[in-house]
């Protein structure tokens, strides 16, 4: 019997930074009553609260459900005794490690030349255990991220630069717009779900 069953979060459950439909979140919890569920994704905390844990029905056993930010850097679950969500762990970049990544992606920016017409919000957001590129900004429509980059051109060129820059990193495509840089082997760890 399948005792855990893991997703991703945008594209998957849900649409890019939108909350779970209430057909899937009642779906979510269903699941729930048969197995533990694990959610991953490149957002942060803050993302998955809004997408996942505050659409959850009453009914759903948040016990058995693993929400992963931050491609997997971070680890909630829900605390019966206290009825919160509570971070057990996270993988966060030292203050060193951070400048080195944020001088990283201003150089292969300038490098690559890319400069998008329009931008909606920051560009680059410090997640803590995971600095996050996105081309159009944080807030930008699904319809401008959907069309921007689909055939991974333009995020291919931007990533091999860093790696370049940053060979002791991982770096990788998220979502419609984004590239991650997390500690080198969260990228192994996380295809070993799959």
């Amino acid at each position: 019997m399948i005792s855990l069953v893991a997703f991703d979060l945008d594209g998957t459950l849900a649409a890019s930074k939108q909350p779970l439909k209430d057909d899937m979140a009642e779906a979510v919890a269903d699941l729930l009553q048969v197995a533990h569920v694990a959610v991953i994704s490149g957002g942060d905390w803050p993302q998955f609260e809004k997408q996942v844990a505050s659409r959850l029905p009453a009914r759903a056993d948040r016990s058995k459900l693993w929400l992963l930010p931050t491609t997997g850097t971070k680890l909630y679950t829900f605390q019966n005794d206290t009825k919160q969500w509570k971070r057990i762990c996270a993988d966060l970049f030292s203050d060193a490690d951070k400048a080195k990544i944020l001088e990283a992606f201003d150089l292969a920016l300038e490098k690559t030349g890319f400069k998008p017409e329009k931008t909606w919000g920051n560009r680059i957001e410090d997640r803590g255990s995971q600095i996050t590129f996105s081309a159009l900004g944080q807030q930008a429509p699904i319809e401008a991220k959907e069309t921007w980059d689909p055939d991974f051109a333009k995020r291919t060129i931007i990533q091999k630069d860093l790696r370049e820059r940053l060979s002791n990193m991982s770096i990788n495509m998220g979502g419609a717009t984004s590239i991650d840089i997390t500690q080198k082997g969260v990228d192994n760890l996380i295809r070993g779900m799959g």
